[in-house]
């Protein structure tokens, strides 16, 4: 009688990209503020480009700046980077979890996978959930 193996691929690369996740995931909140603050000047999107702008009015045509936001420093921009690459990650476990129960892979792995890409996208949403967390324990206690 021959064993046969079950395949392990996905489950395996699900728990990595999940563990991935979960450490960029807990970096944004261990990392100092001023981590990547060492240059001082403001760093500008490529998206902010200043330009002018037609504004038609009906008595003719004035042209008008468009409102500049204000630049954002580097700890902001590479917090926010963090931020989206930890939730990016950890939705690629999911789907890598998911993949791998479709196509009847090692359950084991695949539930790793699912739960650290989970927790990754959890740890950004902990403040989300702690202030709903809050304001259901006071209306229970107004409404009881």
């Amino acid at each position: 009688m021959s064993v046969v193996r079950q395949s392990r691929r996905l489950g395996v690369i699900g728990c990595i990209v999940g563990l991935l996740a979960l450490l960029l995931s807990s970096l944004t909140y261990l990392l100092p503020a001023d981590f990547f603050a060492e240059s001082a000047r403001p760093t500008i999107e490529a998206g902010q480009r200043r330009r002018d702008h037609l504004t038609f009015r009906p008595k003719g045509v004035e042209i008008t700046a468009r409102p500049t936001s204000e630049p954002r420093n580097a700890a902001e921009v590479w917090n926010e980077r963090i931020t989206t690459t930890a939730v990016a990650l950890g939705l690629l476990a999911i789907v890598c979890a998911v993949v791998s129960v479709i196509l009847r892979e090692e359950k084991l792995l695949a539930g790793i996978a699912a739960v650290l890409g989970i927790s990754a996208i959890g740890i950004q949403l902990f403040w989300v959930m702690v202030a709903l967390f809050l304001v259901m324990a006071v209306a229970g206690a107004l409404l009881s």
